[in-house]
């Protein structure tokens, strides 16, 4: 009896082990959706938190296609679909009009956001294309 219980709590800590890492998914959609990401750079340019008056910019993509987050000054949010071949589609994107004094970066976020239609994923980094030209880069937020 007792190697039959040293044997199963081996088992329960083997379990416990692997099932509490902190591994984001491997599908393209479960990466994308598995937390929020925060703008490193807008047309190969790195952000300056001065271009926002409330930091970079944040985007969280939900497993119902939906994409919310914060430009920088006000709040958005909109629709996605994402395909197999890394195609990806924003759209219906509407924001609140917030007024933030000298933020030049929002509608250059928005702007490029518009152009999406390629994505690459990996699970601390997003890049957002239009064909192939590199239009924003995001790292996971943690």
């Amino acid at each position: 009896m007792k190697k039959l219980l040293t044997f199963f709590s081996f088992v329960i800590i083997a379990v416990l082990a692997t099932s509490c890492g902190s591994t984001k998914g491997g599908t393209p959609t479960e990466l994308l959706t598995a937390g929020n990401w925060r703008l490193e750079s807008i047309n190969g340019k790195a952000v300056s938190e001065t271009e926002f008056a409330k930091g970079a910019p944040v985007a969280n993509f939900s497993i119902d296609n939906k994409i919310t987050g914060n430009s920088g000054c006000n709040r958005y949010g909109g629709s996605y679909n994402l395909n197999d071949a890394g195609g990806i589609n924003i759209s219906q994107v509407i924001s609140t009009k917030m007024f933030c004094e000298g933020v030049s970066g929002e509608v250059a976020y928005f702007d490029a956001l518009g152009k999406v239609n390629m994505t690459k994923i990996d699970a601390d980094k997003l890049t957002l294309y239009h064909d192939t030209e590199e239009l924003l880069v995001f790292r996971a937020e943690e």
